[in-house]
């Protein structure tokens, strides 16, 4: 299991590379590594397993942030705009295929855990839905099957956000402080 002490930061030429295809099937050592990042992203959204390996939590990690220069990762999150729909994926070799001219973003902004700064009040636009395809590693059945799909909102974000690291950029370079869209979800006042 990956812990922060293998998380590469901000800085690290790893992040700024463009990542290189798995080549199938996939070997041992890149399974290896995309199963330490599905167990991270798992593991990270149980707060028992938090506290006693002290790792943040994520919704998502690609392979440069364990330093690895390859077309993979993995996101576990429930859609909390979407009957908190769960979404768990070990994926390699993501390709987006369409992108909505519908814009939208996170208030409050997105995290990485690969920034460890505050970037408090900026915002980072997304495309409101996707449509991607890829090949996606079921561990339970040892299986490597090809997906598509869309996604929107939340999940669409979350995608985008792992995406881009495998094209070497992080969320920090697409900030800003304003911008002409409407934010994912808005909180109501009481």
């Amino acid at each position: 299991m990956y812990l922060m002490k293998d998380i590469t930061r901000e800085g690290n030429p790893c992040l700024e590379t463009p990542c290189e295809p798995v080549k199938l099937p996939i070997s041992s050592e890149d399974l290896n590594v995309l199963k330490g990042l599905l167990e991270y992203v798992v593991d990270s959204s149980i707060d028992d397993l938090v506290k006693k390996y002290g790792i943040r939590p994520g919704v998502g990690i690609a392979a440069p942030q364990v330093g690895v220069t390859k077309r993979m990762f993995a996101i576990n999150f429930e859609d909390f705009l979407n009957n908190n729909k769960r979404y768990c994926m070990a994926v390699i070799n993501p390709v987006i295929t369409w992108r909505s001219k519908e814009m939208t973003y996170l208030p409050g902004g997105e995290g990485c855990l690969s920034v460890d700064r505050p970037t408090d009040g900026l915002i980072t636009p997304r495309n409101y839905k996707i449509s991607y395809k890829c090949y996606v590693y079921d561990f339970r059945t040892n299986t490597c099957k090809q997906k598509s799909g869309t996604l929107e909102g939340y999940p669409a974000i979350v995608f985008q956000h792992e995406y881009d690291h495998l094209d070497g950029i992080l969320f920090t370079s697409k900030m800003y402080k304003d911008l002409d869209c409407e934010p994912l979800y808005t909180f109501e006042e009481e």
